[in-house]
């Protein structure tokens, strides 16, 4: 594949029925977003206070993370890195970056744990009830269980555990892996089957599964490619992989710009479009089965312009809804989510 026009897919019609509204209340409670958003440079702002930007000798030029190609343009810059767009497969990319360690440490930092436990925990029995459900539901359309009737399914990222609980209900033989200690454990808390590691790592060797995920994952990554190629690894023959990544090509973006809630370099490294995530899988051995777009894009931007410039949202939040339902419905939600499977009959390009 070689660029976005060589990609097609169909986005299924979707009916206003069919939406399910977020309790925001209930999904980010208190402060906990606003605090989120205030904190999201934490893992630079030591350097920039010493050295007013982020020193040169400790970022890495790196390729395109999906086709290799050295070669870009400039996007955007933002929190003192940069955005680029690849000239070959036009995936939106932050370059230059800090080393893998880097990251690693950031996602284990007491900062960054206190940060998702005040998001996260508050609302985990929400996040089952709401969108764990949701997610087992739509993947239960498409996983084949394994030889003994029941599916395996591996969480990789899973946070509080919200989708293993879930899925735990539904009778699945279900783990769920994260970097962050804090979630891991408040999660094993509640009797669930989670581990502080990495889908890379070594304690996951020799194992198979039928369904794995990857919510809000590949974005965090310096080689998403790589992580792709070992999910086709652990995964049965037939397997699927479902992943949830914000959409660069989202209402959100397109209504702020930069200072869209998603576009956080100092996090996310890779922005995808449905076109360019499409384009990743089909690299890595996976064929495409499900393209939705789901977000809080009017939401996030009623917030944006009430907490910035004060202005009166009120005749917007009437009908934030049915409006949220048309970016859905046309691939502009901010949660871009595709389930592809693993595909054993070509070899990955």
């Amino acid at each position: 594949m070689g660029n976005r026009r060589d990609v097609t897919f169909t986005i299924p019609y979707r009916d206003f029925s069919e939406y399910v509204p977020v309790d925001i209340a209930r999904l980010r409670p208190k402060d906990s977003y606003k605090q989120l958003l205030a904190q999201r440079t934490h893992p630079i702002e030591k350097l920039v206070e010493q050295h007013g930007r982020i020193p040169d000798d400790l970022l890495n030029q790196r390729k395109c993370p999906t086709c290799g190609s050295a070669k870009s343009r400039h996007e955007l810059s933002k929190d003192h890195l940069a955005l680029v767009r690849c000239s070959n497969c036009d995936l939106v990319y932050v370059n230059p970056i800090f080393d893998e360690k880097h990251y690693r440490e950031t996602y284990a930092t007491k900062d960054y744990q206190r940060i998702m436990r005040d998001l996260g925990e508050a609302s985990h029995e929400y996040r089952v009830e709401r969108f764990g459900t949701e997610r087992v539901e739509i993947m239960s359309r498409y996983v084949k269980p394994g030889t003994s009737n029941t599916v395996r399914y591996l969480d990789a990222g899973c946070s509080t555990g919200f989708v293993v609980e879930a899925a735990i209900q539904c009778g699945w033989e279900a783990l769920g892996i994260d970097l962050n200690p804090s979630a891991v454990e408040w999660g094993q808390s509640r009797g669930l089957p989670l581990k502080v590691a990495s889908i890379e790592d070594d304690v996951l060797t020799g194992e198979t599964y039928e369904a794995i995920s990857l919510f809000d994952v590949l974005e965090h990554l310096p080689r998403p490619r790589l992580i792709l190629e070992r999910c086709h690894e652990l995964l049965a023959p037939g397997g699927i992989v479902f992943l949830y990544v914000p959409n660069y090509d989202s209402a959100s973006r397109l209504l702020m710009g930069q200072e869209a809630h998603f576009i956080w370099p100092t996090h996310h490294l890779n922005y995808y479009t449905p076109l360019t995530l499409i384009d990743l899988l089909g690299r890595t051995g996976f064929r495409a089965e499900l393209v939705t777009t789901e977000g809080l894009d009017l939401m996030d931007y009623t917030w944006y312009r009430r907490e910035l410039y004060g202005d009166d949202t009120a005749p917007l939040d009437r009908i934030v809804d049915v409006l949220q339902f048309l970016a859905n419905a046309g691939a502009y939600g901010k949660n871009l989510r595709v389930l592809a499977r693993r595909n054993d009959e070509t070899t990955a390009t």
